[in-house]
């Protein structure tokens, strides 16, 4: 018994040793949007209540790259008149957004595209906070658990790891799982990223680190936008 057991753990190490260290995720990233016209006059009929997207994710062991899927993604454009004879024009392209991990030192830079203005914002990787549910279910064929995670009280989000691939990352920096994240719902529903496809070939060219944009702290960014938001008469988000 004891020799069975032993051939056991090796198998097991083994495995887990051969399992998938790297690969490319495609993802589909969907938003609420909340329309507001200016007066008491509300938002003409028929207006979409929500954007969809496709995002890439390279990842290795040691690091990881999200961006958008820019050759799947088309832009929102929408220009119609009202019964009041008004006209509503809208358009509407995903910022150029990426965010790179460093797994192995533990850090996070993000490249944001506000207005047209880049911006580079480099913390630390921010992976406790996680509280494990027990709850499981299956993504695309890979056996995945949840977790959940509440960030500055505004924020609370759901999301699905699978340990069959054992590397901490995600969308965003969704990391410090014990294994790849394939779905997030953040507050309940207002965004919600899936996977559409994993595969195992990455071309490791591709992870890179961000360098267009001022260099910034979160704070400072997240001021710029509250500053430039007031400005423009809209709130945050």
């Amino acid at each position: 018994m004891k020799k069975i057991y032993l051939f056991g753990i090796i198998l097991f190490v083994a495995a887990s040793l051969f399992a998938q260290q790297s690969g490319t995720v495609q993802y589909q990233e969907t938003r609420k949007l909340a329309i507001h016209i200016d007066g008491d006059m509300p938002p003409p009929p028929g207006l979409p209540t929500e954007h969809t997207m496709k995002t890439l994710l390279f990842f290795t062991a040691e690091k990881s790259l999200y961006q958008n899927d820019t050759a799947n993604t088309d832009n929102m454009n929408i220009d119609r008149e009202s019964e009041d004879g008004g006209r509503v024009f809208i358009q509407m392209a995903p910022p150029d957004n990426k965010v790179y991990c460093d797994l192995t030192d533990k850090k996070v830079i993000q490249q944001r595209d506000f207005l047209q203005r880049m911006f580079l914002i480099e913390t630390a990787l921010a992976s406790d906070g996680w509280k494990l549910t027990g709850k499981q279910k299956m993504i695309l064929n890979y056996p995945c658990s949840e977790a959940t995670k509440v960030i500055d009280s505004t924020k609370t989000v759901t999301v699905w790891y699978t340990p069959a691939i054992p590397v901490s990352t995600g969308p965003f920096n969704y990391v410090g799982l014990p294994g790849l994240v394939l779905e997030v719902n953040v507050n309940n529903g207002e965004q919600v990223i899936t996977a559409l496809s994993v595969t195992k070939t990455v071309d490791e060219k591709m992870i890179v680190k961000p360098k267009d944009g001022k260099k910034v702290t979160e704070d400072e960014f997240n001021k710029i936008v509250e500053e430039k938001m007031k400005e423009m008469g809209g709130g945050p988000g």
